[in-house]
């Protein structure tokens, strides 16, 4: 079984981490777009970076005109529904499509295009005890496609309990790879920074087939000790210096109860 985010890490190439001085930089717009296979609405988030020594509240950006399109023709205007929150009106996503995002924000316009890839299925979902401990690990079972660059996000969400101290319900960036040198084979994988399981949970996971330029951004918050989405590092497929995201990514789910 291959373990853990670190060995995949070492299977891509390493990324330039520049890191910005939230003490003097002027304010950053920070952009988390998605759009997947699975019906919408779809959201973006809008919101802009604060001085390091303020409370890690990044305040909302509102009033932007902020649109999808892909390309087959199709357009759809995002509706502001809570400050800071843009959410589709009619998009839908298909796999093999490729979207465009421009959110026009005071006076600055930011593109980011993203194709979305074919989705790949869970096999196999298996617990076990960690060692030393009364909480189970949960290891993820999939088949590769052969002869395709693929980029994995997985991510894992306890279904049955709320947030409470010291439980993870389900971490931001989850665990990221690329398929490498274990191209079409069978990839089982322990997923990284998991929250704790105990029997009875109800855990769904989530296997998200990204682009590289997403794999990029996901891959250089981890290299650089941020596991937050909101990272004072731009290696991202948006324009004109804004921080963050924008994913078209195909996904498939599956879930256990943990015995």
């Amino acid at each position: 079984m291959i373990i853990g985010l670190m060995i995949f890490a070492c299977l891509s190439s390493c990324q330039e981490v520049i890191h910005v001085d939230l003490n003097t930089a002027l304010p950053k717009l920070i952009i988390e777009a998605n759009i997947s296979d699975q019906d919408g609405p779809y959201t973006v988030l809008l919101s802009q970076t604060v001085s390091f020594d303020q409370n890690n509240d990044f305040p909302p950006v509102s009033g932007a005109d902020v649109q999808i399109n892909d390309n087959k023709g199709n357009i759809d205007t995002l509706v502001e529904i809570n400050p800071g929150t843009y959410r589709t009106t009619r998009m839908h996503g298909f796999s093999g499509r490729t979207y465009t995002l421009t959110v026009k924000s005071r006076n600055m316009v930011y593109t980011a295009i993203s194709t979305m890839p074919s989705p790949v299925s869970i096999d196999t979902l298996i617990t076990k005890y960690r060692i030393g401990s009364v909480d189970k690990l949960l290891s993820v079972s999939f088949y590769d496609p052969k002869g395709i660059d693929n980029y994995y996000r997985i991510l894992e969400k306890i279904t049955n309990i709320q947030p409470v101290q010291g439980r993870v319900i389900q971490p931001v960036l989850g665990t990221i790879m690329m398929d490498g040198l274990l191209d079409g084979t069978r990839i089982n994988v322990q997923t990284f920074n998991q929250p704790d399981l105990y029997t009875g949970d109800s855990v769904i996971v989530s296997l998200q087939c990204i682009d590289k330029n997403v794999y990029n951004f996901f891959m250089s918050a981890f290299q650089s000790g941020n596991m937050s989405t909101t990272v004072s590092n731009p290696v991202s497929n948006i324009s004109n210096g804004a921080l963050g995201y924008f994913s078209a990514y195909a996904v498939r789910y599956k879930r256990i109860v943990v015995q």
